[in-house]
């Protein structure tokens, strides 16, 4: 009889130790997928603020807020251009261009074209 009793005894302890093992997987488990929550609200929270920072660093925005801070600035226009003709190599190069010859004269045309 006393053998049968340490037995469950340690039947007994043995069961508890696991189901105590058990409880803890399951708790850690729990804490897991509530970081893992966490870490994706943060993750969409440092998206969203990326997005704010990128808006903000925008040259449309920063052009609007000169713009609306400093009355002295405007946008240019025609009449705020100037055109320079061209002399030298770059007038070489542009009346061939305007000629048609060479292979990237379209390309060239887009680049060096007046209008």
């Amino acid at each position: 009889m006393g053998h049968f009793l340490k037995g469950m005894a340690v039947v007994t302890v043995m069961a508890l130790l696991y189901i105590h093992l058990q409880m803890n997987i399951y708790t850690l488990a729990y804490q897991g997928k509530k970081k893992e929550a966490h870490i994706e609200k943060l993750a969409e929270s440092n998206a969203a603020v990326k997005n704010d920072i990128l808006r903000l660093k925008s040259s449309d925005n920063i052009g609007r807020a000169l713009l609306a801070k400093e009355k002295t600035y405007q946008f240019a226009s025609r009449s705020n251009v100037i055109e320079v003709e061209a002399q030298g190599p770059v007038a070489t190069i542009l009346s061939r261009v305007q000629s048609g010859q060479g292979a990237l004269s379209r390309a060239m045309t887009l680049a060096f074209s007046a209008h």
